[in-house]
């Protein structure tokens, strides 16, 4: 029994380890990509590429890189499938389907950046639909290597091989030619993630000879769960697509330079949640509940993104000025803001989780559906302005907003009255 209880604590300790570690190393990468990349391309250029990666990652979000994935894990982690028996004669269909969801976004691109008459407007288009695609199905295929229990190192390497192409390909561009144009930076993006894609769906397990899963089934569990798993708060990026069409791209330019070093906290708290979600639903069915468990991991989630908030806040300043350098030193102001911004949304991720464990994911839910127009119109109005900060200003106060009504519903809510699903 005890050899039993400390395999399980270590077992514990080295999945915090990965998940903490693995986000602060795909953080680390995307940090150093806009490093490069602001470097290839300048502020204005830099806004380009930042309003082609936030459309392509929302219209993943919003079709098949939302809720699918995680109902792709469950599925096949219910009936102990392997992806390639559970979901592999879906394939085709859903490519069709992906392709359907992802040309709007590409029309919206083009529309919201304005110069229909230059190629490169409709070429930047172009690579909206195909990172978005790629999005899709990178998310499906590292959701579906967890489902069929595939060892964490294999899934550790599918997750971080394409930012790790995609920043090497940045490095080599600057070190060969020292500039480059936005389109030439998304074509090193689409290729570097092809290549980490390809490799991805290599690892996938083979087959086992396992039933398929049934579509409907699938859709199904993925409408109920679709808002919660969404977050669009901040799980959308719509505070940078509203900035790029209302202010223009020099101000995302610079507004996407300081979420690159704000979103290590979210980042963070994301992971944190990942890891504790099945802890809290287990949890519900012990005596004496989860009520000790929420208290260690609100403490813990606090110790790790309370530093990590205050000491990327007092590093923005020499951080932006040197790696990015000084025609990106308006960014500072805005990342004293952003950071606690993303540090509070990171930790709402943990609160919402508690919620999830005790069958009120609903109620997170409408929370986060409520706030939603509200951050919207404030974003809206705050890009007005000749500066970024007072987005950032906003997306503080409805992160503030967020964690408090969060706070409320786990401290009404206990594990004890086990509550129907909404």
């Amino acid at each position: 029994m005890t050899t039993t209880r400390t395999s399980g604590t270590w077992g514990e300790r080295i999945a915090w380890l990965a998940v903490v570690s693995g986000g602060f190393v795909v953080q680390v990468l995307m940090t150093v990509s806009g490093i490069v990349s602001a470097r290839l391309l300048g502020v204005e250029g830099r806004g380009e590429v930042a309003l082609v990666v936030a459309l392509s990652a929302t219209g993943a979000a919003l079709t098949l890189g939302g809720s699918l994935p995680n109902v792709v894990i469950k599925r096949l982690a219910d009936r102990g499938l392997s992806a390639r028996d559970g979901i592999g004669h879906l394939a085709s269909r859903w490519s069709v389907l992906a392709v359907l969801c992802a040309v709007p976004f590409g029309v919206v691109f083009v529309l919201a950046h304005g110069g229909l008459s230059s190629s490169s407007t409709w070429w930047l288009g172009v690579a909206v639909v195909l990172l978005a695609l790629e999005n899709m199905a990178f998310r499906i295929v590292t959701s579906a290597m967890l489902g069929e229990g595939s060892p964490m190192a294999r899934v550790a390497v599918a997750t971080l091989l394409p930012q790790t192409f995609v920043t090497v390909g940045l490095v080599v561009v600057l070190v060969v030619r020292g500039t480059a144009t936005p389109l030439g930076v998304c074509l090193v993006m689409i290729g570097a993630f092809a290549l980490g894609l390809t490799i991805g769906v290599r690892l996938l397990a083979p087959r086992r000879g396992g039933e398929p899963l049934e579509e409907k089934d699938l859709w199904r569990l993925a409408r109920s769960t679709y808002v919660g798993t969404l977050g669009p708060i901040d799980g959308l990026g719509l505070d940078r697509i509203l900035v790029g069409s209302v202010a223009g791209t020099t101000a995302l330019g610079l507004y996407a330079t300081a979420g690159a070093l704000a979103s290590l906290a979210a980042m963070l708290g994301s992971g944190i949640a990942v890891v504790l979600l099945p802890r809290f639903s287990a949890a519900q069915t012990t005596a004496e509940g989860d009520g000790r468990l929420v208290r260690r991991s609100l403490v813990l989630a606090v110790a790790v993104l309370v530093p990590t908030v205050a000491v990327v806040a007092v590093l923005a300043g020499p951080v932006i000025d040197i790696a990015f350098g000084p025609l990106f030193v308006d960014a500072v102001p805005i990342a004293h803001w952003l950071v606690p911004a993303l540090g509070l949304l990171g930790f709402r991720r943990v609160l919402i989780a508690i919620l999830q464990g005790r069958e009120r994911g609903g109620l997170a839910s409408r929370i986060e559906f409520a706030l939603t127009p509200v951050m919207v119109v404030g974003v809206l109005v705050a890009a007005g302005s000749d500066s970024a900060t007072p987005v950032a200003i906003v997306l503080l106060g409805v992160a503030v907003v967020s964690v408090a009504l969060l706070s409320a519903a786990v401290w009404r809510t206990t594990p004890r009255s086990r509550p129907r699903v909404p």
